[in-house]
């Protein structure tokens, strides 16, 4: 028997334990109460971003498959798939966080500038994020969310995760330290490039291994 939206609205008011209780039920027999259309979660995802970057993950197609989580972007078919579950099962503000981190992984495959550093294998990112090291202190949610959250991903904590979780999880760019909030800025409040992605930088290559990039996250040298 299909729900709504609104039905999981007010499930979504219940205390912690009965509704987990009412998930575990609707899991029994494999309900997902309200499933938002991939178009629609599309729009949902992106409200705020500017108009350059909501055309551009606007062409994006969202599949919902018959799964209670998970799901990703696939670069070989230029898509996403996300599980219908997760409007029922980890919530409707959830739904729209695991969309915009999706989305920004096609942003990234997609955005001329920012496929560039991609393809140099993101030096740019790279040197944002170490001359940003020394800076944590002065932004606690950006620190706290690296060091408490980010980081202990392991292996999923790499430069083309960090890349998507960015604006996904800093609408503010006041929340980020200078460096970070400059090469993110355009994709969030859409400041112009502080710099062209796609000239070879003009430094001597920064080491590419994951262990370096999160220690200069974690604020190490």
């Amino acid at each position: 028997m299909p729900g709504s939206r609104a039905m999981l609205v007010l499930a979504e008011r219940l205390p912690a334990e009965p509704l987990a209780s009412m998930r575990r039920s609707w899991w029994e027999k494999r309900r997902y109460i309200y499933v938002t259309p991939g178009e629609e979660l599309v729009e949902r995802a992106l409200r705020g971003f500017p108009d350059d970057v909501r055309a551009l993950a606007g062409r994006c197609r969202i599949i919902r498959t018959d799964a209670r989580g998970g799901g990703g972007f696939y670069s070989d078919r230029n898509e996403i798939e996300l599980a219908a579950g997760v409007e029922t099962y980890e919530g409707l503000r959830q739904v729209e966080l695991s969309a915009c981190h999706e989305l920004f992984h096609y942003v990234c495959w997609n955005d001329t500038r920012y496929r560039a550093d991609e393809d140099q294998g993101f030096p740019y990112l790279r040197r944002a994020v170490r001359e940003s090291r020394k800076l944590l202190d002065a932004f606690p949610r950006y620190k706290g969310w690296v060091t408490q959250s980010f980081l202990r991903q392991g292996d999923h904590a790499n430069p083309v995760e960090y890349f998507a979780d960015i604006p996904t999880n800093f609408r503010d760019t006041a929340e980020l330290p200078g460096p970070i909030r400059a090469h993110f800025a355009p994709l969030i409040d859409g400041s112009p490039p502080p710099y062209d992605l796609a000239h070879a930088p003009d430094w001597l290559a920064d080491p590419t291994d994951l262990a370096t990039f999160q220690r200069w996250l974690a604020g190490g040298d």
